[in-house]
């Protein structure tokens, strides 16, 4: 059923990078009302790891509801990654222009598949900009705030 885009926000970090990290996805509706957070921790990652992380997620929420969706992302990697870079790898085998195989690739590749299913917008937001929504995922990724503790902003 194609209707208004679910629309996420979603933010990755690694402290130091790399080091102990994780992602968090905040879901809101046309109105600007939070739908759902959602935050994961991991012990030994990396910031783009991290942000590749939530975007799937955000993703897979929408595969699941069989709806396309609208991705708020501060990283500029991941972005290009996922609208660009990743059919060029794709159709080199999964293999970068210098010959290296891409960082991270089972996220690229699940993300490469779920491409296929539904339709992914991205919009690239500043990071730290003040954006509440931005900067609830970025408290939900670096920890200081578990889902549901909306009220922290």
């Amino acid at each position: 059923s194609k209707g208004v885009n679910m629309i996420f926000y979603t933010d990755g970090s690694a402290s130091p990078n790399p080091g102990p990290g994780g992602f968090g996805v905040v879901q809101v509706d046309t109105e600007g009302n939070i739908l759902s957070t959602y935050s994961s921790r991991q012990d030994n990652t990396t910031n783009n790891e991290q942000e590749m992380k939530a975007i799937l997620y955000a993703a897979c929420q929408g595969v699941l509801a069989k709806e396309d969706v609208l991705i708020y992302s501060d990283s500029a990697y991941a972005i290009n990654t996922f609208s660009n870079w990743m059919y060029n790898w794709e159709r080199n085998g999964w293999v970068k222009g210098d010959g290296k195989v891409p960082e991270n690739l089972e996220i690229v590749k699940a993300f490469f598949d779920i491409s296929k299913i539904i339709e992914i917008t991205f919009v690239k937001v500043k990071g730290h900009s003040k954006n509440p929504f931005n900067e609830l995922a970025d408290n939900l990724a670096t920890g200081k705030v578990k889902p549901g503790n909306y009220l922290t902003i």
